[in-house]
C-alpha cells in the first residue's frame, strides 16, 4: 500500500536555476542587467507531519533533476516503524513529480511548490488522494517529532494532513 512516506519524497526539492541569460552574450552584449538569473525551487530540507506520522525530504536539484532521499517514521500497532527511500524527480516552474523507492515498493507522487512549501497529492489505499504539505525544516526537527511518536505522543504538525505514502 502506498503512503505519505512516497509523497514526502516527491516532497522536497532544493533549487533551480531559471532565468533569460546568455541571449545577448552570443551576439557579443552582455546580458541585460535588468533580467538577472533566479534561483527558485524548494528548500534543500522539508520536513512534514500529522497525527501518527513525520516525513523528512533532502534534495537536491540541478537542472530541473531532484535527486535525494525521504526518511519516514510512522505508528503502526502503537510501534514506531522507521523507513528510508531514495527519490528522483523532476522539478518545472511549481511542478514537481517524485519517484520515491522504498524497499518494498515504489510510487510516482506529483506535486506542487508554493513559495517554500511543497504539497504532494498521495494516493490512499482507498483511492482516494489527498495533500500532504512539507515545509522548511531540519534534521532537529525531524528528530523531534519522531521522539514525541516514540514516546507515545502525537507530533505537533508542520503540516496539515494525515495521509500516507505506502
Amino acid at each position: 500500500m502506498i503512503s505519505k512516506r512516497a509523497a514526502v519524497a516527491a516532497t522536497a526539492v532544493c533549487a533551480l536555476t531559471t532565468a533569460g541569460c546568455g541571449a545577448g552574450e552570443a551576439s557579443g552584449h552582455s546580458a541585460d542587467p535588468i533580467v538577472p538569473a533566479i534561483a527558485a525551487g524548494l528548500p534543500h530540507a522539508l520536513v512534514g507531519s500529522d497525527y501518527n506520522s513525520v516525513s523528512f525530504l533532502e534534495t537536491q536539484t540541478q537542472n530541473g533533476t531532484i535527486t535525494g532521499t525521504l526518511d519516514d517514521t510512522e505508528v503502526k500497532y502503537n510501534s514506531p516503524e522507521h523507513q528510508r527511500a531514495i527519490v528522483t524527480g523532476t522539478l518545472k516552474g511549481a511542478q514537481v513529480t517524485l519517484t520515491v523507492k522504498f524497499t518494498l515498493g515504489t510510487t510516482v507522487l506529483n506535486g506542487t511548490l508554493d513559495g517554500d512549501a511543497l504539497t504532494l497529492q498521495v494516493p490512499q489505499s482507498d483511492g482516494q488522494i489527498e495533500d500532504y504539505v512539507l515545509k522548511p525544516g531540519s534534521v532537529d526537527d525531524y528528530n523531534q517529532h519522531v521522539a514525541e511518536l516514540e514516546s507515545g505522543g502525537s507530533p505537533s504538525p508542520t503540516a496539515q494532513s494525515s495521509k500516507k505514502f505506502y
